[in-house]
C-alpha cells in the first residue's frame, strides 16, 4: 500500500480500504483476507489516535532492549521494531499493529493473525501471548489461526496475516529459500525449530511448530531496481546462507526479482543452490491459497432414504460432508455401517447425529469409520462429555480398542501411532437449538475433544426464550459466530432457510449444511408439477 510519506493518518488508511470495498461491490465478495507489512503501529492516548508510524520510521535505539529475548517473539533489535520506538513511552491506552487497525476500522475488534503481531515485538510467536512489554492496555489478540473476527458490508472479515509470511506461502518455496526482494530484502526458508541463529528471525508461519527462518534487512529492491547495491546484496546473502539451513533451491519473488535475476544465477550456482523466478504477485497468491483453506465446507443431509450410494453423488457434485440423521431418522446399523464405509472409500466426510449418546452406540459408529459426531439439544458441556469419551481414545476420552474393523479399513498400523490418528480425525459437534445452549456455547466449546457446533435454527426459535421471533433468532446466530470466532472453533449451521444461510456465511460460518435428500426430491417434484400445470 503506497503512502505519502514516512507518517499518514491511520484514517487514510481505513479510506483507502473503503474504497477498495467500494470498487469491488459489483462482485460481492463474501470473506475479506488482509495482508499487511508488519512493523507499522498506529497508538492511543486519552481518546486521540497517533499518526501511521510506517516501518521505513526508524528512529529507535535497539541498544535500549538490553537483554530482551526477542528470538521468543520471532523478530530481532531493529530501529523500526515499535517495541524499541516505544521503549520509553507513557503508558498507553490502546496499540494498533496496521493489520489490527485496518481489523479494528472494519469490525469493531482489535484482533490480528500472530505473522503480523509478532513483529512488533510485544507477543511469544510459539502461541500469540502477549509479554511483559506491552505499552497499552488495550493490545491487539493475536489469532494462531487465520480466522474470523467480525463483519464488514455483509462479508467476514479474517484476521490480517503478515505480508512476508503471506509471499512466502504463494511463492510455493516450502521446501526452499524465498529471497524476496520489494522495498525491502530478505531470505528465508521454513524450519521446524523454536529460534535460530543470531542474526536470524525465526517468524511464525501458518504451520503450528514451523517457523520462517529470516535473513532480512538485505539491499532493498528501491536500489537494486536502479542498478545499485548488487555486490553487497552478494556479500549480505554470503553471510545469509551459512546461518540459515542448508537448502539445494532458491526462488526469487517480488517486485525487484526480475532486475537482479541473472547476475543471481551465477552468484548461487556457485555455492551449488539453483535459482529460479516465482511467480508474479506471490503476496496475492499467498491470500489465495489461505482463502482456498478457510472455504466454506458445504453438505447436506440424508435424513430417511436409505441410498447407500449418496455419498458417491453427493462426492461427484463436489460437496463436503453429509450428515446422516439418526436422531429423526430411523436409520439401523447395518445400513449405516454401509454408508459410512461407501463415505471411506470415495472420501466423503460422514457425521452422524446420534439421538443417543450411550457407549454402546457411539462404539459402534466409531468402529464403522464413521468422520464424526453430532449431538443435538447440547445444552452445556456435559451433555457432551460422554459422546467425548466414548468417541476418544485415551489420553482425551476411554474409547474401547478393537482396530480390526472397518475403522482401519481392517489394515491397523501400530496402536499407539493409530490411537493419535484416530483422535486427530474424529470431529465431535454439538447442536446448539436452546438459548441455554448458546450461552454455554463456551463452556462447550471449551470442551477437549469438541471441534466445533452447528447451529438447529428451528428448534432455537421455538425456544420460549425466542418464541418465534426472527430478530432474536438472527442475534442469538451472530452470538454463537462470535463466541466460536473469538475462540477458533469451527461452527455451522443446518438450515434449507436461504436468508439464514446468508447470514451464517456474512458471519464466518465454517460449514452449511443445507437441506436434505427430502428437500431436494420434493423441490424438484413441485418444478415438474408447476412446468406442466
Amino acid at each position: 500500500m503506497p503512502f505519502p510519506g514516512v507518517e499518514c493518518r491511520g484514517e487514510d488508511v481505513v479510506r483507502i480500504i473503503k474504497d477498495i470495498f467500494r470498487l469491488v461491490s459489483e462482485r460481492v465478495p463474501r470473506r475479506v483476507f488482509i495482508s499487511v507489512q508488519m512493523h507499522g503501529y498506529i497508538t492511543e492516548k486519552d481518546g486521540k489516535l497517533s499518526e501511521y508510524n510506517s516501518w521505513r520510521e526508524g528512529s529507535g535505539d535497539p541498544a535500549v532492549l538490553g537483554g530482551a529475548d526477542l528470538q521468543t517473539m520471532g523478530t530481532a533489535p531493529k530501529a523500526n521494531l515499535p517495541l524499541v520506538k516505544l521503549w520509553n513511552s507513557q503508558r498507553l491506552d490502546a496499540f494498533f499493529t496496521l493489520g489490527s487497525y485496518i481489523c479494528y476500522a472494519l469490525t469493531g475488534v482489535n484482533a490480528t493473525h500472530v505473522t503480523d503481531a509478532c513483529a512488533s515485538g510485544y507477543y511469544y510467536a510459539s502461541n500469540g501471548a502477549v509479554n511483559g512489554y506491552a505499552p497499552a492496555s488495550n493490545m491487539p489478540r493475536a489469532y494462531t489461526e487465520v480466522s474470523p473476527v467480525g463483519n464488514y458490508c455483509g462479508c467476514t472479515v479474517y484476521t490480517p496475516v503478515g505480508d512476508h509470511q503471506a509471499s512466502y506461502l504463494g511463492s510455493g518455496a516450502e521446501g526452499e529459500y524465498l529471497l524476496n526482494i520489494g522495498t525491502a530484502a530478505q531470505l528465508s526458508c521454513l524450519f521446524d525449530a523454536g529460534v535460530g541463529a543470531e542474526g536470524i528471525e525465526a517468524r511464525p508461519y501458518f504451520c503450528e511448530g514451523t517457523r520462517l527462518y529470516t535473513a532480512s534487512g538485505l539491499v532493498d529492491g528501491e536500489r537494486l531496481f536502479r542498478g545499485e547495491g548488487i555486490d553487497e546484496l552478494k556479500k549480505q546473502l554470503e553471510g545469509a546462507i551459512t546461518l540459515l539451513p542448508k537448502k539445494d533451491r532458491v526462488l526469487l519473488g517480488g517486485g525487484g526479482a526480475a532486475s537482479v535475476f541473472s547476475q543471481l544465477c551465477g552468484f548461487f550456482a556457485e555455492r551449488g543452490i539453483s535459482c529460479s523466478l516465482a511467480e508474479d504477485n506471490i503476496g496475492l497468491l499467498g491470500l489465495e491459497r489461505i482463502s482456498k483453506q478457510k472455504r466454506i465446507k458445504a453438505g447436506t443431509m440424508l435424513s430417511e432414504i436409505e441410498f447407500v450410494n449418496f455419498p458417491i453423488i453427493a462426492k461427484n457434485a463436489g460437496l463436503d460432508l453429509v450428515i446422516a440423521d439418526n436422531e429423526h431418522g430411523a436409520f439401523d446399523y447395518s445400513f449405516l455401517s454401509r454408508l459410512i464405509m461407501t463415505s471411506r472409500l470415495v472420501g466423503m466426510n460422514c457425521i452422524v447425529r446420534i439421538g443417543d449418546s450411550s457407549r454402546g452406540n457411539v462404539t459402534k459408529l466409531a468402529d464403522m469409520g464413521v468422520n464424526g459426531f453430532l449431538l443435538p439439544m447440547c445444552n452445556t458441556a456435559e451433555d457432551i462429555r460422554k459422546v467425548v469419551r466414548y468417541a476418544m481414545y485415551a489420553p482425551i476420552g476411554e474409547r474401547g480398542i478393537s482396530t480390526t474393523r472397518a475403522h482401519t479399513l481392517y489394515s491397523p498400523p501400530p496402536l499407539a501411532e493409530y490411537m493419535h490418528k484416530a483422535n486427530a480425525d474424529m470431529k465431535i459437534y454439538a447442536q446448539i437449538e436452546t438459548v441455554k445452549g448458546v450461552e454455554n456455547c463456551a463452556e462447550i466449546l471449551a470442551l477437549d475433544g469438541v471441534e466445533g457446533v452447528f447451529i438447529g435454527p428451528n428448534d432455537l426459535s421455538a425456544d420460549p426464550g425466542c418464541n418465534f421471533s426472527r430478530e432474536k433468532l438472527k442475534k442469538l446466530i451472530i452470538r454463537i459466530a462470535d463466541t466460536a470466532n473469538a475462540m477458533q472453533k469451527q461452527w455451522g449451521i443446518i438450515t434449507a432457510d436461504e436468508e439464514l444461510t446468508e447470514l451464517a456465511v456474512s458471519f464466518g460460518a465454517s460449514m452449511i449444511s443445507r437441506g436434505s435428500e427430502l428437500n431436494m426430491l420434493k423441490t424438484e417434484c413441485e418444478k415438474i408439477r408447476r412446468r406442466f400445470r
